[in-house]
This record gives structure tokens, sequence and C-alpha cells, in this order.
């Protein structure tokens, strides 16, 4: 953890700032101290709670950026993803075709369900020194990006869910 840089606590569902669509910032607000002490605090919160990403309400902070990444080799996805910083996302759909698999949440712990979600994507947004950037997401990592895109629109996977039957712990005790 980086000196000065406080993990901070998961919201959970039932919090107001989770349902509210959060708001763009500009390239002047993401350099701002404030905000880039959000974006480093955001890091380390994800890696204490094991995410692979992290949107910004999720930490109580209503601004339109998340993060993902995961380190090689991981279990859910052994590729990785690239630690990425994206403010203000937008995303276009390269393909109709959907694939369903599981998903948990920060702040829904301990349960996990099936979301049908988009094989392949461009992800546009500004990174962490507020640059453009563009890049295409395709598989796990489509997956994350949606799942944070809907944090900032006030969803959570939830919502995405066809069939409740296949919400479940993530633990059996």
């Amino acid at each position: 953890m980086t000196i000065g840089v406080a993990v901070r606590k998961v919201v959970r569902l039932g919090q107001p700032v989770l349902r509210a669509p959060a708001r763009a910032l500009s390239p002047e607000e993401i350099v701002s101290p404030a905000v880039q002490r959000l974006v480093a605090e955001m890091a380390v919160t994800m890696a204490e709670y094991e995410g692979v990403g992290i949107a910004a309400n999720q930490v109580g902070e209503g601004v339109r950026l998340f993060l993902m990444g995961l380190a090689p080799g991981a279990r859910r996805h052994p590729p990785g993803i690239e630690l990425s910083v994206v403010f203000n996302p937008v995303v276009k759909f390269l393909t109709e075709e959907t694939a369903l698999d599981f998903e948990g949440c920060l702040s829904v712990p301990g349960l996990r369900g099936q979301v049908a979600r988009r094989v392949r994507l461009e992800l546009s947004g500004l990174d962490a020194k507020g640059e453009p950037f563009t890049r295409v997401c395709e598989g796990f990592p489509a997956r994350v990006v949606q799942h944070e895109l809907d944090h900032l629109d006030g969803k959570v996977y939830l919502d995405r869910m066809t069939d409740l039957a296949t919400l479940g712990y993530t633990s059996r005790v």
C-alpha cells in the first residue's frame, strides 16, 4: 500500500450513491490532487477487497471513474488484465453476440449470478492524466467494463439477471 493512501470502505447495495448516475469529470478535475488521490485509494481498495474492477460510486464518490485490473495467472482470467484507470467511459458494442457467465460484486458481497454480456466492445474515455484513449476489449475484460459502466449508470448486475434461479452464495457453508 502506498504511504498515506487509505483503503476505502466499499459501499453496499442499499446506499443511494449506488443507484444514482455519476457525473463526468473535466480533464482539469482529473489531474487535481484530490482526484488523483481517489484513483490511488480506489486501486488499493480494489486490491484489498480482491476485486477485478471498482467504480467510484462503490467508494461513495458519484463521478464517472472506474478501475480494472488483474494480475496474470489469476484463476478468474489467467492472461490477467492490465491495470486501467478510466474516466468518463463510453462503450461501442462491436458485436451482438453475448455470453452468459457468473458475476459477483464488491457492493453485493457473498452472492453471484449469471448475466449475459456482449463479448466484444470498444472502450473510449480519459486516462489517469486526462488524455483520451480507445481500446478494444473482448471476453472477460469486456464483461468487467460493462459491469463497471453499469455502476456508473446506477445499476448493479442483479438488474441485468434474467434468471434469478442462478443467484446464489459464493461459498457453501
